[in-house]
């Protein structure tokens, strides 16, 4: 067969293709009696050429592949969604106040103009927790003798869990410096850059962005939203209140990120007319001539998730804690939608076809194990970490 790419897509030759051409070629060049074997020179040669042949149809399979924003991966995907309109969202810092106590003037030197950057300049006052996660001073500042409180940012973006009284350990070692201490924890929980997967829901959902005066195209206008992570939107269209409490010909939107301002703004844009808001966020969008609307929706809540299964590998050894956090990074849950064992089981076996896993089973107090749990409110959305996967 030859390599084609048509209306059908792109075909390519398989390694068994490429060795059976080359032992064709090398016998028309040689005769027929060549000792092609595989432990001989010429079979030896005739690998080295096929993986190098196939290594090449590799790299054009991925690139084929990447056209589809459903394949793509990193900045492939992040130029296929620009397409649409949107942006990955991108991870934040965590900081925390932190109280240092001097027993002179001492000069201390902070990320200052740096302060959104993952490189550390050298000399920035730095310290840590138990754990080893380091903090950097975010200002420059010069302290008197006693006790100052100042704000310290995690040295890496992302979802940094700060525990009271954790930080209490210079990594830079000044003259002066008496104790470092957080009594408090993080004023600003930083959040992971959004993954691949994530990104690739939120795409397909921004899709319906065209759309007027649909729950579509309220979701997809709202997932536009600059820091928009996840949104749902629900409607009672009837004369009385329904089952989720939401008043008669309104709307119900939860969100998760984005600026309450920003939220509101779509929502009252993309409202159809005599229709009302339910939800606990209230936010006054500005209307002509000084007036304006009430605007409410609600935020959405994180529920922890809790998951425990076995699995083996015939005559294999698994990593549990690479497999824990491969699920954890690829593995999302919608909000309002139920955490499904099976969900799990279909992934995990994705990865390795040998994988045998039984007994997988989720809970949402670490007690209770099912096969399907429902978060707490249509609100909720499940979240997994490492920390809340039991794999024996």
């Amino acid at each position: 067969m030859s390599d084609v790419l048509d209306e059908n897509g792109l075909t390519l030759k398989t390694l068994t293709d490429i060795i059976d051409d080359l032992e064709t070629d090398l016998k028309a060049i040689y005769g027929d009696d060549i000792n092609i074997d595989s432990d001989s020179p010429d079979g030896q040669a005739i690998n080295i050429f096929a993986q190098a042949a196939i290594d090449l149809r590799e790299v054009l399979q991925s690139i084929y592949a990447s056209m589809d924003p459903n394949q793509a991966q990193g900045v492939v995907l992040d130029q296929r969604v620009a397409l649409n309109g949107i942006q990955r969202n991108a991870g934040t810092f965590t900081v925390v106040p932190v109280i240092i106590t001097v027993d002179r003037s001492v000069s201390l030197v902070g990320m200052d103009d740096e302060s959104e950057s993952t490189d550390i300049p050298s000399g920035v006052y730095t310290i840590k927790d138990n754990a080893g996660t380091q903090f950097v001073l975010l200002d420059s500042v010069t302290l008197s003798a006693g006790s100052t409180t100042v704000d310290f940012r995690a040295a890496n973006i992302g979802a940094v869990e700060v525990s009271v009284g954790s930080l209490t350990t210079p990594v830079t070692v000044i003259a002066g410096v008496v104790s470092v201490n957080n009594t408090s924890g993080a004023t600003t929980q930083g959040v992971d850059e959004e993954t691949d997967t994530q990104l690739r829901i939120r795409r397909e959902k921004s899709l319906a962005i065209v759309a007027t005066g649909y729950l579509d195209s309220i979701e997809a206008a709202l997932l536009a939203v600059d820091g928009v992570t996840e949104a749902v939107v629900y409607e009672n269209y009837t004369d009385t209140i329904d089952a989720d409490g939401i008043p008669p010909h309104s709307i119900w939107a939860i969100v998760e990120g984005g600026t309450d301002a920003d939220i509101a703004a779509v929502l009252y844009a993309k409202k159809t007319a005599g229709a009302g808001f339910l939800g606990d966020e209230e936010v006054d969008v500005e209307r002509t001539y000084g007036r304006t609307y009430p605007v409410k929706f609600d935020r959405a809540t994180d529920e922890d998730l809790y998951v425990q299964f076995s699995v083996s590998l015939p005559g294999g050894v698994i990593d549990t804690d690479a497999l824990a956090a491969d699920i954890v990074e690829n593995v999302t849950w919608e909000l309002g939608a139920d955490a499904v064992g099976s969900v799990l089981t279909a992934y995990v076996m994705s990865l390795n076809s040998r994988y045998q896993v039984s007994a997988m089973e989720v809970s949402k107090d670490d007690a209770s194990y099912l096969e399907i749990v429902s978060p707490d409110s249509k609100g909720g959305r499940f979240v997994m970490a490492t920390s809340r996967i039991t794999i024996t």
